[in-house]
């Protein structure tokens, strides 16, 4: 008998069939990245304060289906670096909360 998690699963992978945004992810700094569809939050502006004034920043989430974490393990990890519509940010923090179809990455703005 399928639980409801089962059912949670499947209804992510809908979503992100009908929604989902291409995104990479690769281990720094010269790993090959490996390409999932995963949902993006709306972005927000952070500002730092760094020698010499402000920093901005831009933080989101990135939600990746929890089959694909298990499914490529070490992958989606903390300061790993995820490319977004051209854009390079590397992950600050994840949330992980099994049995969870999602696992939630907080990424920002890359910084060399």
């Amino acid at each position: 008998m399928a639980s409801i998690f089962d059912d949670f699963i499947a209804d992510a992978q809908a979503i992100l069939d009908e929604v989902g945004k291409d995104v990479t992810v690769k281990v720094p700094p010269s790993g090959s990245p490996v390409s999932f569809k995963a949902m993006i939050t709306q972005p927000m502006v952070l500002q730092d304060m760094d020698t010499g004034g402000f920093l901005n920043q831009t933080t989101f989430e990135v939600k990746f289906l929890r089959t694909d974490f298990t499914a490529n393990p070490g992958v989606i990890a903390y300061g790993h670096i995820v490319t977004y519509s051209g854009q390079e940010y590397r992950i600050v923090a994840l949330a992980d909360r099994p049995p969870s179809a999602w696992v939630i990455a907080r990424v920002q703005t890359k910084v060399q």
